[in-house]
This record gives C-alpha cells, sequence and structure tokens, in this order.
C-alpha cells in the first residue's frame, strides 16, 4: 500500500520524511511519496488577503534573490496559494511544523504576508513599496489577534483532512549545538535573525502547539525538546537544525503513524540511552568534550532545561565508568522509579 503526504512547515518536518538526509528528495520511505513541500509558509499569514496583484509577483525574477531557489515558495507566499494546494492536492496526510510561526513577516495595504525568510525584501517589488511596508512577529503580539486566523487555516484544511490525517511535528529552537571538536557549545547570535528560529519564542510556540492540539486533536510528535544542533551535520546552525537522531526517530513515528501500526495521538518519548537504536554506530563517531558537558548537564538540570537527557545520555556513552556519571545515571533511575 502506498501513501502520499504533503509537508506543510520547514526543514524541521522536511529532513524528518528525509530520515535526516539533507540532501534527499521526496521521502526516504518507498511507500510514502510527497507531492508538496510548502516551506516559509505562515499559516496564520496564509489566511490573509494578497498583498500584491498576481501579475506584480509573477515579475519577481530569481535573480533579484539571495537564494536563487526560493523563487517558487516566494511567489507562492504572495499569492496566498497554500491553502489552494492543500485542498487541492492528491495527498491524504499533511506533515506540519510551525517554525514559520516564530518568523517576522511583513505588513502592507491592510493584509499580512510571509516574506520567505526575508528574500521579499531583497525584491525590487518590495522596494518600490518600502515605506509602506513594515514588519511584525506573532511571537510578540498578544493570542487574540492571530488565533482566530490559525482557526480559520484548520477550518479550511479540515475540509479534506481529518484530524487523523494530520501530524504536528512540534517545534523547540535549540539553544546549543554539538561543534566538530565535541564541545556543546551556544548557537552564536548570527543564527537568531528575524528569519531564523530563536529560542526566546518557544514558549509562545508551545501554547499555540498546545491549543492546537486540544481543539483540533492531530497527531503529535513532540520529541524536538529533546535534541540539539550538530555541527557534524550541519554547516548552518540555526536552532531548527538538530542532531540526526531527532530525524531518525521523529521519521519512525510518522512513518509508523501513516502505515496506521500506532494509535497513539502523543508521541513524546524518545529511544536516549538505547546504545541499538538506529544509527548509534554512526553517532559514537563524533567527538565529545566530558568534562565541559558535565558542567552543563548541571547547568541544565538546575535550569530545568529538559536537554539534559540528552547531554547524560552522551556522558553515559563517551563516559559510563566515571563515578560522576555512575551518579547521575542513579539519579536518572530514581527519577524514572518515582
Amino acid at each position: 500500500m502506498s501513501y502520499t503526504v504533503n509537508i506543510l512547515g520547514s526543514c524541521v518536518s522536511r529532513i524528518s520524511m528525509l530520515d535526516g538526509d539533507t540532501k534527499g528528495h521526496n521521502t526516504a520511505a518507498s511507500d510514502i511519496d510527497m507531492q508538496y513541500f510548502l516551506d516559509k509558509q505562515n499559516i496564520a499569514c496564509a489566511m490573509y488577503p494578497p498583498p500584491f496583484n498576481r501579475a506584480e509577483v509573477e515579475d519577481i525574477k530569481a535573480e533579484e534573490l539571495w537564494d536563487k531557489t526560493r523563487l517558487r515558495t516566494l511567489k507562492q507566499s504572495l499569492n496566498k496559494d497554500t491553502i489552494d494546494l492543500l485542498l487541492n492536492s492528491r495527498a491524504e496526510w499533511i506533515v506540519m511544523d510551525l517554525f514559520d510561526m516564530q518568523t517576522d513577516f511583513a505588513v502592507y495595504n491592510n493584509t499580512l504576508f510571509s516574506t520567505c525568510a526575508h528574500e521579499f525584501m531583497n525584491t525590487r517589488l518590495c522596494q518600490k513599496n518600502a515605506a509602506d511596508i513594515s514588519v511584525a512577529n506573532f511571537m510578540l503580539l498578544p493570542t487574540w489577534i492571530y488565533y482566530g486566523m490559525v482557526d480559520l487555516f484548520f477550518e479550511k484544511i479540515m475540509q479534506k483532512y481529518d484530524s487523523d490525517h494530520i501530524i504536528l511535528n512540534c517545534f523547540r529552537a535549540n539553544n546549543y549545538y554539538l561543534s566538530k571538536n565535541g564541545r556543546i557549545e551556544v548557537i552564536p547570535d548570527k543564527f537568531r535573525n528575524p528569519f531564523q528560529a530563536n529560542s526566546k519564542y518557544n514558549p509562545q510556540l508551545s501554547e499555540l502547539e498546545n491549543y492546537i492540539i486540544n481543539k483540533y486533536n492531530p497527531y503529535v510528535i513532540d520529541i524536538s525538546k529533546y535534541f540539539m544542533g550538530d555541527e557534524n551535520h550541519w554547516s548552518n546552525l540555526n536552532g531548527a537544525h538538530f542532531e540526526k537522531e531527532f530525524y531518525r526517530e521523529s521519521f519512525d513515528i510518522i512513518c509508523s503513524i501513516i502505515r496506521g501500526e500506532t494509535k497513539n495521538k502523543y508521541h513524546s518519548e524518545t529511544r536516549l540511552f538505547n546504545t541499538e537504536r538506529r544509527g548509534f554506530d554512526e553517532d559514537i563517531k563524533r567527538k565529545f568534550d566530558v568534562e565541559s558537558s558535565i558542567a552543563l548537564f548541571e547547568k541544565l538540570l538546575n535550569d530545568n532545561d529538559i536537554l539534559w537527557l540528552n547531554v547524560l545520555d552522551k556522558l553515559n556513552t563517551y563516559a559510563q565508568d566515571d563515578n560522576r556519571v555512575k551518579q547521575y545515571m542513579k539519579f536518572l533511575e530514581n527519577s524514572l522509579g518515582n
């Protein structure tokens, strides 16, 4: 049996469907086909009218953009084609994340629109109207301003996809990454631009996700909060780029949902501390600095940051004979016992 999905969101879900392959196409599952990948599509902005007429948008050329490959995505966003594409698709499933809800959007002519990671800001169309264009961010606004548009979005798409065919891949921007030298470092500020992930919006994004979960009851994958970035896997240390472990686990969960192998609506367990997990032999080849990670582990634990589980998993992998690590593992066992 074969299945077709649309991916609505970002690389959080796209690379999940590719099982961690950043260079891949379609999906990593032979029985699951992808029709549309609709990225840089803010679901609230998608419900507002187009800011420009279609002829003006179609006149935008690839050479005006920093990333020439984003031309179609930008036009799609400006023309507000997202809903039509989803409703007229042959796909039975939507896999989505809300990464783009926490990036800046543009305000112009009594409407709102996504700027495709600010690609729009470099176009002649933007420069022509720059005096009348401003930017804002939903995570800095009262929820009553935009939750109604989120509701309208789901009312529209649920004309085609019921709650048993929507998979929400929850997203938490990470603050840390595993560097190539084995130290866990803080993500540099240059990767926290208005069009990139920013962990300061995690609480607001979690609130929005919970609102959607409680009201529309999609399938939920809630594991990104357990993972950090990885310089061995990504040169771009954007807080939405994770270790391969995250993508492997979310891929397996998505596939099990689509194939009907699970009826569990909420998936939040990970394979941390399981040395039999898929990809473990690859993961342990990375360098890991034990001493600096012990200090970080204690900080995360004191800050009640759930990433401490990930750091402890690595400590137990690389230094399981260290007495400090043994004590930490005993703490974990006692916590699970309670």
